[in-house]
C-alpha cells in the first residue's frame, strides 16, 4: 500500500469536509422554485440518520460470518478506534463549548456533535488502512469477550429502554388527542404548510390533554402528529408554534433525536458520550430558534421569548418541543433577546471531519497473551510441523535460506509471548523481515511473517484470514540468523 493510504485519507477528507461545509453555507430553497406540480420542502436533514443504524444491524446480521473469515479482530479494533476518538472529541468538544455558543451558528454546531459518529462508516475500506498502529494498549484476554458481552448487553438495553419510553409516551399523549378544526387555527396550519413547502394532506394538527407544550412527535411521516395543549394562544403565538415545529419536521430533527439516543446507547460507558449528546440536542433546538428569527426579525425576539417561558418544561421521547427545559433555558432565552456574533458557518464543521479522518485508527488493542504454540500453532498435527519455504530480508532486498536447525527455529516460535492485535493495518515491508510457510493438510500452506515485533498469521489459498499478533519484547534476529543459510 505505501503511502496509497494518505492519499486516500486526504482524498475523502477533503470531499467529506468540502460537503459538509456546501451544505451548511448554502440557502434553503424556496417551495416555489420547485417544477410545477411537486412540493419543495424548505428545510431539509442534517444528515440521513438511517445509514448507521441500518450499518449496525446489518453487522449483527453477518456478525457469525465476518467472524469465520477471521474479520472479528479488524471489528473489534474498528469499534475500540471509534470509541476512543469519540471520547476524546467530545470532551474537547465539552471544553470548547462557551466559544462555541459564542462564535459558531447553530446549525454549524449541530454537525460538530453529530459527525463523529460517522467514522464508524468511514473506516470500513482497506483503502484506507494505515500502515500500523502508533500505540498498543494491552488488555487481558480473557476479560474480552466478557466486555464485548456486557457492552452488547448495555447498547439492547439502552436503546431498547429508550424506545419502549418514546412508545409510551407517544400512546399516553395521543390516546385522547382532537383534530383542530376551529378554521382560523386550520387555514393558518395550511398556510405555514405551503410556506414549507409540506403537502396539506400530512401532519395532522391536534390537540392533547395531556401535553403541556406544544410539540411533534412521531419518526416517520405517516406517523408524525403536531400536538399542542389545551391552551388558548393568539394567531401570532400559533403562528411562531407551528413555524418551529414545521422546520423540526422539515430537518427531520424527530429521528435525529432517536440518532443521537442510538449513539448513546452504542457508547453506554462513556460519561462524555451522554454529555454529547445531550448538548447535540439542545443545538437542535438552538438551531431550529434561530431558524424562526432569521424569518421574524428582531421584532419578533421578544413575543418568541415570551412564548418560551410559558411553554417551559421538560421533554420526552424522541419529540421537538418549543418548550425548554429547566437547564437549557436561561441560554435559549438569551440567544433570543441578546444574540452575539455567531459567524462562523459550515468550514469549521468540514475542517473538524477533515482531520477525525487523517487521525483515526493510530490506537489500538492487544488481548490475549498468550505462547506461540498456543496462537501459532493450535491445531493438532499427526506429523511434525515441517517449514517448506524460508525467505529473510533486510529493509526489502531478500534472498531464500536453508534451515541449520528446524527444531530450533520451532522452539523459538512456539515459546514466544504474543498478543493478539485488533484492527486492520497494512504492516509495509520494510527493516528486518522473515517469511516462512508450513504445508498442512490438502496442500494448504500456513504462512507465518516475522517482523521486528510483530508476527502475522494467514493461509495462502485464504489471504483474507490474517491474524496479527504483537511479540512481547520483540524478535531476536541475532539468534535467529544463526538458524539460517542463504541459498
Amino acid at each position: 500500500m505505501n503511502g496509497s493510504w494518505l492519499f486516500y485519507r486526504l482524498f475523502l477528507g477533503l470531499l467529506l469536509g468540502g460537503v459538509i461545509t456546501w451544505a451548511l453555507y448554502r440557502e434553503p430553497p424556496e417551495p416555489s422554485s420547485a417544477p410545477a406540480g411537486k412540493t419543495r420542502a424548505r428545510y431539509a436533514p442534517f444528515f440521513w440518520y438511517g445509514l448507521l443504524p441500518m450499518y449496525f444491524l446489518l453487522l449483527l446480521i453477518l456478525f457469525p460470518i465476518l467472524l469465520r473469515q477471521g474479520n472479528g479482530n479488524a471489528l473489534l479494533g474498528t469499534l475500540f478506534q471509534v470509541f476512543l476518538q469519540l471520547a476524546l472529541y467530545d470532551g474537547l468538544m465539552l471544553l470548547l463549548l462557551p466559544l462555541l455558543r459564542r462564535f459558531v451558528r447553530p446549525q454549524t454546531c449541530v454537525f460538530l456533535w453529530l459527525l463523529p459518529n460517522y467514522l464508524y462508516l468511514t473506516q470500513q475500506s482497506s483503502l484506507m488502512q494505515l500502515p500500523r498502529p502508533l500505540v498498543i494498549i494491552p488488555v487481558p484476554g480473557r476479560a474480552m469477550p466478557a466486555l464485548c458481552l456486557i457492552w452488547l448487553a448495555g447498547f439492547v438495553g439502552v436503546l431498547g429502554w429508550k424506545i419502549i419510553s418514546h412508545l409510551r409516551f407517544r400512546r399516553c399523549i395521543l390516546k385522547d388527542a382532537q383534530l383542530v378544526t376551529e378554521p382560523t387555527a386550520s387555514r393558518l396550519w395550511q398556510d405555514l404548510r405551503d410556506w414549507a413547502g409540506v403537502s396539506r394532506k400530512k401532519y395532522p394538527l391536534v390537540t392533547s390533554p395531556h401535553v403541556t407544550s406544544p410539540l411533534s412527535i412521531g419518526l416517520f411521516a405517516s406517523t408524525i402528529r403536531v400536538v399542542l395543549p389545551d391552551k388558548a394562544y393568539t394567531q401570532d403565538e400559533l403562528a411562531l408554534i407551528l413555524r418551529h415545529e414545521l422546520i423540526h419536521i422539515g430537518r427531520q430533527d424527530n429521528v435525529a433525536k432517536f440518532f443521537l439516543a442510538f449513539c448513546s446507547a452504542l457508547c453506554w460507558f462513556n460519561p462524555l458520550a451522554w454529555a454529547a449528546m445531550r448538548r447535540g440536542a439542545e443545538e437542535l433546538e438552538l438551531s431550529c430558534d434561530q431558524e424562526v428569527m432569521d424569518w421574524t426579525g428582531d421584532a419578533g425576539r421578544e413575543p418568541y421569548a415570551r412564548l418560551l417561558l410559558r411553554t417551559a418544561g421538560e421533554q420526552a421521547g424522541f419529540t421537538t418541543c418549543l418548550s425548554a427545559s429547566a437547564s437549557s433555558l436561561r441560554y435559549r432565552l438569551s440567544h433570543v433577546l441578546h444574540p452575539t456574533f455567531r459567524g462562523i458557518r459550515g468550514g469549521l464543521a468540514g475542517l473538524a471531519f477533515f482531520f477525525l479522518i487523517l487521525s483515526s485508527g493510530w490506537v489500538t488493542l492487544a488481548y490475549g497473551a498468550g505462547t506461540g504454540q498456543e496462537l501459532l500453532f493450535p491445531a493438532p498435527s499427526a506429523e511434525p510441523y515441517e517449514v517448506a519455504d524460508l525467505y529473510r530480508f533486510h529493509d526489502r532486498s531478500g534472498y531464500e535460506c536453508q534451515l541449520t536447525d528446524q527444531d530450533a527455529l520451532l522452539y523459538y516460535l512456539e515459546n514466544l509471548e504474543l498478543r493478539a492485535i485488533t484492527g486492520a493495518y497494512d504492516y509495509p515491508s520494510g527493516g528486518e523481515e522473515l517469511w516462512l510457510d508450513i504445508p498442512g493438510e490438502d496442500y494448504v500452506f500456513h504462512r507465518l511473517t516475522i517482523q521486528d515485533d510483530m508476527i502475522h498469521t494467514h493461509l495462502i489459498n485464504q489471504p483474507s484470514f490474517t491474524q496479527s499478533y504483537q511479540v512481547v519484547g520483540g524478535v531476536d534476529w541475532e539468534y535467529l540468523d544463526t538458524l539460517l543459510v542463504p541459498q
